[in-house]
């Protein structure tokens, strides 16, 4: 049974849209199936010392070489991954049509919410006031499953987020701003 879960971890982490690599981006804006939910808490038990270091009621993801890039990307699907991500967010007033690239600091409570956001970085056409109101908007409405080690909830700390945010019709995008434009550019 456990070899199937397994296999079926493995099969999702192969389909999904996560980049292999040793850093810890983890992705929020895609969501682990429910039907996964269930085995993941059975998984995060067994794996939380393999990925995580823990202290009190807090827990940080553990750093990986990029020789151990695949184990780094296991355990992002593992702790970082929500249970629900927000449809239909709405971007904050003025913004100019294209794209923007958001980096951002965050971590998760022991309820399974997005806290303490910071922006890092902002390439494209949002400024970083533009990108911190559309961000924790998006934050606001996307959980996570509770970090839970032997009964105990932990809250997930120093975590590294990103998001590209498309504003406007990507055709009206492609059709005004030339692909050499630098549009990752501010």
């Amino acid at each position: 049974v456990m070899g199937k879960k397994l296999f079926l971890l493995g099969c999702l982490f192969i389909c999904s849209n996560l980049v292999f690599g040793a850093d810890l981006i983890c992705s929020i804006d895609t969501v682990v199936p429910q039907k996964v939910v269930k085995v993941l808490q059975e998984i995060r038990s067994q794996y939380h010392s393999v990925c995580l270091e823990c202290s009190g009621d807090a827990c940080t993801m553990k750093p990986w070489s990029s020789e151990k890039a695949g184990d780094a990307a296991y355990c992002k699907l593992f702790f970082c991954r929500p249970s629900h991500v927000p449809r239909g967010i709405k971007f904050p007033e003025g913004l100019k049509t294209g794209y923007s690239l958001i980096n951002f600091d965050y971590s998760i409570s022991t309820k399974g919410k997005i806290k303490g956001v910071e922006i890092t970085s902002v390439k494209g056409t949002m400024n970083g006031r533009q990108a911190y109101k559309y961000v924790t908007s998006f934050a606001k409405r996307t959980s996570f499953e509770p970090l839970i080690i032997e009964g105990k909830n932990y809250q997930l700390l120093s975590l590294s987020g990103q998001i590209i945010a498309i504003i406007g019709n990507t055709d009206d995008i492609n059709k005004y701003q030339a692909n050499d434009t630098g549009i990752w550019r501010n």
